[in-house]
């Protein structure tokens, strides 16, 4: 793996948005009228709730990466904030990383660690972008299927604190939602329509 300044701050990124994911999470007395709202359903429920959620993103940002032109892949609103490829390969990352917090195995040919956001960050190229895109929310959606309700309540570490699996995967949703208003801002302020907001 290369050292040079872009990597290094791909990599300052990747460590960003662990940090901002943990900052989730020990805020997450902001939300918690819905998150008890949400777990007081049985776990069958919820992981029915966070797979039809999933599945919503996975459509959303697949879409709207495939609507915005290749040229506009570069583009950022300023210097040191995420471009438009930056945005979408830290939504893979995240799809790739979900999954190892409970032990899952990464995909085929790729190791999974916390680098993997500095590394996944410099493909810039829209055909690599949207495959990665499509191969992270397939994995991530098989391995999660791949959970019985007993595992969902189980108890595991997430970013330095103990956390349940329900738990995990809610805080990364909302991180996920939230970079989905990020990148149908980037694709407003680029004159591209979200593709399901067409005609409306």
């Amino acid at each position: 793996m290369r050292y040079g300044s872009h990597t290094t701050t791909s990599i300052y990124r990747g460590n960003q948005m662990i940090r901002h994911v943990s900052s989730c999470a020990r805020n997450a007395g902001a939300v918690a009228a819905f998150a008890l709202a949400l777990f007081a359903f049985p776990a069958a429920a919820q992981k029915a709730t966070f797979t039809e959620d999933f599945g919503t993103l996975n459509e959303k940002f697949s879409s709207l990466a495939d609507a915005m032109g290749a040229d506009t892949y570069g583009w950022r609103p300023m210097e040191g904030v995420r471009s438009v490829s930056e945005v979408y390969m830290l939504i893979a990352a995240e799809a790739y990383f979900m999954p190892s917090f409970w032990g899952a195995d990464p995909p085929e040919g790729m190791e999974i660690t916390n680098q993997v956001f500095g590394e996944l960050s410099q493909i810039t190229e829209k055909d690599a972008v949207l495959e990665h895109l499509e191969k992270s929310f397939a994995y991530a959606t098989a391995e999660f299927e791949k959970l019985s309700d007993d595992a969902m309540e189980e108890v595991i570490p997430f970013f330095g604190q103990e956390r349940s699996i329900a738990d995990a995967i809610y805080l990364l949703l909302t991180d996920m939602h939230e970079h989905l208003g990020q990148a149908i801002a980037y694709a407003r302020t680029n004159e591209v329509v979200p593709p399901w907001s067409a005609g409306s």
